[in-house]
């Protein structure tokens, strides 16, 4: 595997990807080493919607050095027929913390694949 700019994949979903589901699940997880240093964690991927969606939207959550939580909005859901990709998202994260790619709202309608990946160090 080949780092990218230090950074190394730490998760993906896979080449199949995470279908979207009507219920909030987590697509990924990682816990950075606790170590008593700073994190770097950076999430790219997207979405595939074969059939309009109601919901889906998709937010990492971590700790930040401080302690405060990180909640970011990586898709908002709600997407016709198509591929989307997220806006990537670059983070510092503390020690131990659980960094987590979320489908935050339901898939009410439709049928929708995400497609992630991070890399941290």
């Amino acid at each position: 595997m080949v780092a990218f700019g230090g950074l190394q994949k730490i998760a993906d979903a896979g080449i199949a990807g995470f279908a979207l589901q009507n219920a909030t699940p987590n697509i990924l997880t990682w816990t950075a080493p606790n170590d008593g240093l700073p994190h770097r964690v950076a999430v790219f991927g997207g979405v595939r919607c074969s059939v309009a969606e109601t919901g889906g939207v998709i937010q990492i959550n971590a700790t930040d050095l401080a302690g405060g939580n990180i909640a970011r909005q990586l898709d908002a859901g709600g997407h016709g027929v198509g591929s989307f990709v997220f806006t990537s998202s670059m983070i510092l994260v503390q020690p131990g913390s659980v960094v987590t790619v979320q489908q935050s709202s339901a898939l009410s309608l439709g049928a929708a694949t995400a497609f992630a990946e991070l890399w941290g160090s």
